[in-house]
This record gives C-alpha cells, sequence and structure tokens, in this order.
C-alpha cells in the first residue's frame, strides 16, 4: 500500500496562533494539491515555546485551533498532524495531533521531556509541562502507527518501547535549531523496524536560527527523501510503502 506523505517545515512565528494555523492551512491545501494523503508539520507548530502558556495553550481536540484543523482534514480529506500547547485540567503537555477524514483523531503527549537550566528561549519543558505517557500503537489511514517528539527520541527507553509496539510506521515531529546527522536518526528507525517520518521546523524560533532537514527512513535506517538543510521553507513529497492494518 503507498501512502504519498508530505513533510513540511516553515517558518512559525512564537506565539503567534493565528499567523500560523493560517499558515498551516495553506500549505496543507498546498500539499493536498500535489496529492499527499498525510501531511505533518513539526513539533510545537501553532505557538513555538513560550511563557504564556495558561494564555497561548489549548484544549485538545474540542480548541478552536484543533476544530479548524479538524476542518482542514476534512475538506482536504488527508490525515494532518500539527504539534501545539495542550491545557487539560489545569495541566499542560506538548501535544502532537493528527485528524482525519470521518472525525478521525489521535494525540500524543510527549514524556520525555527537556531540561535547560538556564530556560535559554523558554526551552525549560521540565518547569512548564507534564509529562504524557510514552509511545502507544495508534491507527491512521488504516496503518499500525506510533509517535514521538523531539526529546522523546533521544531516551532509549522510548525507542525501545516504540519497537515494542510494532508499528508499520513512526512519527517523529521535532522543534530542534539543527537535527543530528542522517545515520543518527537512521538507527532509530532500524531499532525499531518502520519507516519513521522526521519533521522540523525552519526560521527564528526566538534565538535559534532553524535549519529545518525533514526526512523519511526507511525501515533499515536508510534515507529516502530528505528536505534541505539551509533554513528554507519545503513540502518534501514522498511515496511512503507500508503494510495495511486492516
Amino acid at each position: 500500500m503507498i501512502r504519498r506523505v508530505a513533510l513540511i517545515q516553515f517558518d512559525a512565528v512564537p506565539e503567534q496562533v493565528e499567523h500560523n494555523l493560517c499558515r498551516i492551512e495553506r500549505l496543507a491545501r498546498q500539499a493536498a494539491d500535489g496529492g499527499a494523503r498525510w501531511i505533518m508539520f513539526h513539533e510545537g507548530t501553532l505557538c513555538d515555546y513560550t511563557p504564556r502558556l495558561s494564555q497561548l495553550a489549548q484544549a485538545v481536540p474540542d480548541g478552536p485551533s484543533c476544530r479548524r484543523l479538524a476542518a482542514l482534514a476534512e475538506e482536504t480529506g488527508c490525515f494532518i498532524s500539527a504539534g501545539l500547547s495542550e491545557k487539560a485540567e489545569g495541566q499542560y503537555f506538548i501535544t502532537q495531533a493528527f485528524f482525519g477524514p470521518g472525525k478521525s483523531f489521535y494525540r500524543y503527549r510527549k514524556t520525555w521531556l527537556w531540561r535547560n537550566a538556564e530556560d535559554a528561549d523558554y526551552r525549560n519543558e521540565w518547569a512548564r509541562y507534564d509529562p504524557g505517557q510514552g509511545p502507544e500503537l495508534f491507527e491512521i489511514d488504516g496503518v499500525a502507527a506510533t509517535c514521538f517528539i523531539c526529546a522523546d527520541g533521544e531516551a532509549p527507553r522510548c525507542i525501545d518501547r516504540a519497537a515494542a509496539l510494532g508499528p508499520h510506521v513512526a512519527f517523529y515531529p521535532n522543534n530542534r535549531a539543527r537535527l543530528p546527522d542522517f545515520p543518527v536518526f537512521g538507527e532509530k528507525a532500524r531499532r525499531i523496524s518502520a519507516p519513521m517520518l522526521v519533521t522540523n521546523r525552519v526560521g527564528k524560533s526566538w534565538g535559534n536560527d532553524c535549519v529545518g532537514g525533514c526526512a523519511v527512513f526507511s525501515a533499515d535506517g536508510e534515507v529516502l527523501a530528505a528536505a534541505n538543510r539551509e533554513g528554507r521553507e519545503e513540502i518534501l513529497l514522498h511515496d511512503l510503502a507500508v503494510p495495511d492494518r486492516r
């Protein structure tokens, strides 16, 4: 079974949720016009890092931004994944949400939070966010999948747990200035034994100049497709072969 995936790297402006959401809508429609079935954006797409979580975090899936993403998935007939700060009963999570046609929905909450004692660029996640429960198996478009976010993937326990699930694809959104060299992430895909879809942002994230580097890895850890790492916005399209869970 082939699924055309679009991994999108763009300059999401910190704390500008409406601006970023409009960009997501335009870019997703462009990717859909290019034949994409799965469309994936980076960690924290909607508001990036911020000290104003009480103002900018939203409910998932019933907040205003998620309702627009759900409508966008229905309009395009695509499965769309984007990152945001989630507010839930007094807690805050770094969440990657997945929306699809027919009200399909899944969320993953980042678990192995990043510690940054200096809180450079408001990235001391441990001080601001609550941890999730770690990778689990979910179904997207008839395919068995798992997800983990940025620093999650640096924890061996996370990769071991993802591998034990036996997914047919792994989603790995990031928000970093620069991703490591391809073999580092390729080894994670090899250990999980599943293709891995990696996203990262470009542009200015407070003091970080982010250079992108979206990539598709095979289950053997080989690079199947890669976007630029020069900081340019790009929609990376790739026809991915995955087993059908049905």
